[in-house]
């Protein structure tokens, strides 16, 4: 008796650790999520990776400004920090059909407007000048 009784709590207990460990159930189904929101983009990264190849494409997304641009970048740009693919992007399934891609809210780029403050990707020494240096001032 006491044997069957383990058994069907660690069988319990790993299908409980196997669901909260590996898939969230959202409204749009389960998605492929980890226990720690920060190891989402390490998961998006073991399909959609790596980074750098991303960082690499060319532009090939339309921002609301107009402007083409590759959106894969470090964050901030001069560090080699990953942003969270979350910050633009929405989980899908593991293997997600062509009708569950094309139900996913597209990217956005919100992200990036909290640095790109008018909303355009205009280089921030464009705009900002070094301490110490006006605009129409430098030589």
């Amino acid at each position: 008796m006491h044997k069957h009784w383990f058994r069907w709590i660690m069988v319990f207990f790993s299908f409980c650790v196997a669901v909260n460990g590996f898939y969230s159930v959202h409204a749009s189904g389960p998605t492929l999520a980890t226990k720690e929101e920060g190891d989402v983009t390490t998961v998006c990264l073991q399909c959609h990776g790596p980074f750098e190849k991303l960082a690499s494409e060319p532009p090939n997304f339309t921002a609301p400004s107009g402007e083409k641009i590759t959106p894969h970048r470090y964050v901030p740009h001069d560090l080699k920090e990953i942003p969270d693919c979350l910050n633009c992007h929405h989980k899908h399934s593991e293997n997600p059909t062509p009708a569950e891609i094309a139900a996913l809210p597209k990217p956005n780029v919100k992200f990036c407007f909290e640095c790109h403050h008018k909303e355009n990707f205009t280089r921030c020494k464009d705009c900002h000048k070094p301490e110490g240096q006006r605009q129409g001032i430098d030589p």
